[in-house]
């Protein structure tokens, strides 16, 4: 591989995670570490840790440290490949999940993850604690996986750490609405007595402890409780009274298991939508889901007037495929706003996206949500709330499977490609097309049968591709020598990449002898020999557009009228020219 083919490879690989790529990763693509040295000793990568190189042209990500550890743990593997729930799994915690969530302002070294099954490690930046996570324990944030707040103050209780500086991190979440202190109450009883408190104290007041000792209490005593200290002394307090009877507890994973008469693992199955569950069970966990209400009560009024600075992007699932460059959109007309971005998978159907949705917000985690996918009616979820009077905004553009639909799906521009190689004096034209399961293959595929028609040209015929470089080359490689055929319109940019190269196998020119047009302008288009003639989506400005809306949602401002326009349009390059003569 040329150096210039290795840094596409390396680039396409950090794509999605943070501009960072393992020498297991590059391996892969069949890039050798003396070829990882080369480029470092050039500048054009930089050594970030061990196995883990920076992109130079990408910008130095938040958490480095952090983000490089958790990709050391299972360095094979990409970003959006990773679980949570492997043999070399884990996910970031303790005084690393503080740092990444932005509270407490506990120190940032060791890394501390924790993983689920026994391993060691040699790095003595890096600590490893093994111990079970439930998929409720688990948030992502920026592309990292991180123990839920709640699941971080106990993982700290459980290492003793300091009491006031755990007791800022706690004080910090509750002033941000991230988690209430009665309802983490319970998960944290039990740790009263490695703090020197009397028997007998509850988790609040253990909560309690921890803030005052940090001069940060989250809420007054009543009149005539004694404020504790270790030893078991108290010092009596005789001031005001705090506000009057205890609130209803949120039902938790455990209460529901006990409903249910399963254990609180199978629950977790359930709320991951395990396909192997028995039907039985399953209808009972729904049943006692449905009986508890299982799902965070609606913070006090006054809680809701304090502000995350976040925003939630849902997607459907963390699979193969995420939509970077509408992301990117998103991302950036929040972060001129002054919000931070969390991009999450959830699983399941709508009525279960629309429960973690409304859990995000009903907790403050988010203070909005951009979903790319249907959450049903949320009214219908919301105990008589409307739908409207939610901080979401739903796109609409992908299906559950993210497969695009509506604009995006759009195949007018497979006519306009047509014209612009039939005005360069082309008359006879190959498609190969793209998975039928697709709305978009569908729509570019009948556009393009319509449109020769009506243009008055004629079409060779179409192949039924599946997207993929292969499909494009078999397609190539097979097309009869004297077909006629001066033109192909590719279903997208890596079908088109594999005609090309099935042309070029065969001794034929490009674009001398024959044109090819792709889709979607993937970044490599630019860099193949020729450079490949493509359409460009502007799925940036979608995502910006979609992120504006939910902005004006967010601050009471009427919808923002304005449309993308330019949504496609034609980017001719080296793989197309005039028909030969």
């Amino acid at each position: 591989m040329t150096q210039a083919e290795v840094l596409r490879a390396l680039d396409a690989r950090a794509a999605g995670q943070w501009g960072l790529v393992t020498t297991a990763q590059a391996k892969l693509d069949g890039v050798q570490g003396v070829q990882l040295l080369r480029l470092e000793r050039s500048g054009a990568l930089e050594s970030v840790g061990h196995g883990v190189y920076r992109l130079a042209a990408s910008p130095s990500p938040e958490h480095l440290k952090i983000k490089v550890a958790w990709l050391r743990l299972d360095p094979g593997i990409p970003v959006r490949d990773r679980r949570t729930d492997g043999p070399r799994s884990g996910v970031v915690s303790h005084t690393s999940a503080c740092a990444v969530h932005g509270l407490g302002g506990l120190p940032g070294d060791p890394v501390e993850l924790t993983v689920s099954s026994r391993r060691t490690t040699r790095d003595e930046t890096v600590v490893l604690h093994r111990a079970a996570t439930d998929a409720e324990d688990v948030t992502v944030v920026d592309g990292l996986p991180v123990t839920t707040v709640p699941r971080t103050v106990v993982d700290l209780l459980a290492i003793g750490a300091d009491a006031a500086r755990t007791g800022v991190f706690v004080a910090e979440a509750a002033a941000r609405g991230l988690v209430r202190v009665d309802d983490l109450a319970p998960r944290v009883v039990g740790f009263a007595d490695a703090y020197g408190l009397p028997a007998g104290v509850s988790g609040a007041e253990l909560l309690d402890f921890l803030c005052e000792r940090a001069g940060r209490p989250v809420r007054a005593r009543k009149a005539g409780r004694p404020a504790l200290k270790p030893g078991g002394a108290a010092v009596r307090d005789a001031g005001p009274g705090a506000s009057s009877g205890p609130e209803r507890k949120r039902p938790t994973i455990w209460e529901v298991a006990k409903r249910a008469g399963v254990s609180h693992q199978t629950v977790s199955r359930f709320l991951k939508n395990d396909s192997g569950m028995k039907p039985a069970t399953r209808e009972r966990i729904e049943r006692a889901v449905a009986e508890l209400d299982y799902r965070p009560n609606l913070m006090a009024r006054s809680m809701r007037t304090q502000q995350s600075h976040r925003i939630t992007v849902v997607l459907p699932e963390l699979s193969g495929f995420v939509p970077i460059p509408l992301l990117r959109g998103a991302s950036a007309a929040a972060h001129e706003a002054g919000y931070m971005t969390d991009v999450v998978g959830l699983e399941g159907g709508e009525s279960r996206r629309a429960r973690s949705v409304l859990s995000l917000l009903e907790t403050r985690q988010a203070d909005g949500v951009l979903s790319l996918v249907s959450l049903g009616d949320l009214g219908d979820l919301a105990g008589g709330r409307g739908a409207g009077q939610w901080p979401v905004v739903v796109l609409g553009e992908y299906d559950d499977k993210l497969q695009s639909r509506g604009r995006l799906a759009d195949g007018r521009p497979a006519e306009e490609i047509l014209r612009h190689l039939a005005d360069q004096g082309h008359r006879r034209f190959l498609h190969v097309a793209g998975s039928q399961d697709w709305a978009s293959a569908r729509n570019r595929r009948a556009v393009y049968v319509e449109a020769v028609e009506r243009l008055g040209l004629e079409s060779y015929g179409v192949v039924d591709g599946d997207w993929s470089v292969r499909s494009g080359y078999e397609a190539a490689r097979d097309l009869p020598a004297h077909s006629g055929v001066t033109a192909v319109l590719a279903a997208n940019d890596y079908v088109a990449l594999g005609v090309l190269r099935g042309f070029q196998d065969r001794g034929m020119r490009v674009p001398e002898e024959m044109s090819v047009f792709g889709w979607d302008d993937e970044e490599f288009t630019r860099y193949f020999s020729p450079s490949i003639s493509t359409v460009h989506i502007n799925k940036e400005e979608v995502g910006r557009q979609a992120m504006l809306s939910l902005l004006a949602l967010l601050r009471g401002e009427p919808e923002p009228k304005s449309e993308v326009t330019d949504l496609f349009h034609l980017v001719p390059r080296g793989s197309s020219g005039p028909a030969p003569r």
